[in-house]
């Protein structure tokens, strides 16, 4: 175990970077102490063994004599005689203990004493090993990212809503038994598609008493225009034929158009989401028949503070991110609210949205990231790159590559705004230099590193 480590401390060491002068040094320290550690091992079970043989030498006449009188107390009959017997064995069995524990009592003595000195020659050799450690220069691994000027967009958050323009409930015109309701939730319909039918009996009845008058009156108004034209009869007979005629057919229309109020037809293309009636119920003006979606084209609404009024504008672009659907949608701004509300101090945007797939549904939180900050030409680190000393100033690691070596220049920076994972640097930074990726906190101003 000893050895093991004694490598692993050596491989450390030598790999630390460039041991110069000291290597040869640390390989003769873990020589003498490789050999210190084999020699003593080596002592160890020799002195074991030789004791072991002492032992057994020492103590097999003690067990001989013990074994011949346990015989001669054995056949003894004389109460006498194995009194002196026991007191004998006894004697003997006390003396063969105590010269086991005299034994054992010098060997651990002499073994402590090895110890002691070989723990302090093992010592030594580890002082020196240590001082000659803080000599050697480490070299930390680290990673690197080339900086470059690139185009920075800064986004900030917000919440909004999926609204439609195309969600309405469908009223009843009429009030009427539902008589057929021709959809079902979830149906598909288009423009002009019957929804439903009410029960338009009694008005049909006072339709065909009107159109059976409309053809007595037209008939009566054609007789009485061929007299008029022959020049027979009175104008007033011609005009009175003519106001009833067109008297009977105005109030026709008038009757067809109110039975079409019985007949609910779709106002446009798109989805029932919900039916309020049943066939056979009294359907009346103030509950509506369904409620009739478009899905198709929806707007997201979002408030916005009063503080961006000057840069949240339409035509800015933004990405709407919803969560529970996983989906995400670049977009413009389309319009924007005229007013801000005084309770809360923001104003409507409006973002148009595409939903061919139909995964938008009214009232879907989402999230609108906005555009606010946008630079063509920026200098952009990963925020993971900054750090601050005890003062709060924040710094990178700047690489210097010289011909042998690699070192890191402590390197203060002023930022600007963050957004994801990047941070563009106002100051501090030309935009071409390498910086420390990986391995930052390890390292500090003017060592020496290696990628």
């Amino acid at each position: 175990m000893r050895n093991i480590l004694i490598t692993l401390m050596v491989i450390s060491l030598a790999s630390c970077g460039n041991v110069g002068k000291y290597g040869e040094k640390i390989k003769e320290l873990s020589s003498a102490k490789d050999s210190l550690i084999n020699a003593y091992e080596a002592l160890e079970q020799d002195v074991l063994l030789l004791e072991e043989q002492i032992y057994q030498i020492s103590f097999t006449q003690f067990q001989q004599q013990v074994d011949s009188l346990s015989e001669l107390l054995i056949a003894a009959t004389d109460s006498l005689v194995q009194k002196k017997l026991n007191k004998e064995l006894k004697a003997l069995e006390e003396e063969m203990n105590n010269a086991k524990q005299a034994s054992i009592t010098r060997f651990r003595k002499w073994l402590k004493s090895r110890n002691d000195a070989f723990n302090e020659k093992i010592t030594a050799i580890d002082k020196q090993l240590a001082d000659l450690e803080g000599k050697v220069t480490k070299v930390t691994l680290v990673s690197s990212h080339q900086l470059s000027p690139k185009k920075f967009e800064h986004y900030f958050e917000t919440y909004g809503s999926i609204e439609s323009g195309q969600n309405v409930s469908v009223n009843i015109e009429a009030p009427g038994i539902i008589n057929r309701i021709n959809v079902e939730v979830g149906q598909k319909v288009s423009m002009g598609q019957t929804l439903a039918v009410l029960d338009s009996k009694v008005l049909q009845n006072t339709i065909d008493e009107v159109q059976t008058s409309l053809n007595l009156a037209t008939t009566v108004f054609e007789k009485q225009e061929k007299l008029w034209n022959q020049e027979i009869g009175s104008e007033l007979q011609f005009l009175e034929a003519k106001s009833r005629k067109e008297g009977m057919e105005e109030r026709l229309n008038a009757l067809e158009t109110q039975r079409d109020m019985y007949i609910i037809k779709a106002p446009f293309s798109g989805v029932v989401d919900e039916i309020f009636y049943k066939e056979g119920e009294m359907g009346n003006m103030i509950i509506p028949l369904l409620r009739l979606i478009n899905l198709r084209e929806v707007y997201l609404v979002a408030d916005i503070s009063e503080q961006y009024i000057g840069t949240v504008v339409p035509g800015v672009s933004v990405i709407a991110v919803f969560p529970t659907s996983d989906s995400a949608y670049q977009a413009t701004i389309s319009r924007s609210g005229s007013s801000i509300k005084a309770s809360n101090r923001t104003f409507k945007i409006y973002v148009d949205l595409k939903n061919a797939n139909g995964l938008l549904k009214p009232n879907l939180l989402g999230v609108l990231h906005i555009k606010d900050f946008e630079k063509d030409s920026a200098t952009v680190v990963p925020t993971s790159t900054i750090q601050q000393d005890a003062l709060g100033q924040e710094f990178v690691y700047v690489l210097q590559r010289g011909d042998e070596r690699i070192l890191v220049l402590k390197t203060p920076i002023t930022t600007g705004l963050t957004y994801g994972n990047e941070t563009m640097v106002v100051k501090g930074l030309q935009g071409a230099e390498e910086i420390v990726l990986k391995g930052a906190r390890n390292i500090k101003d003017g060592q020496e590193v290696k990628i």
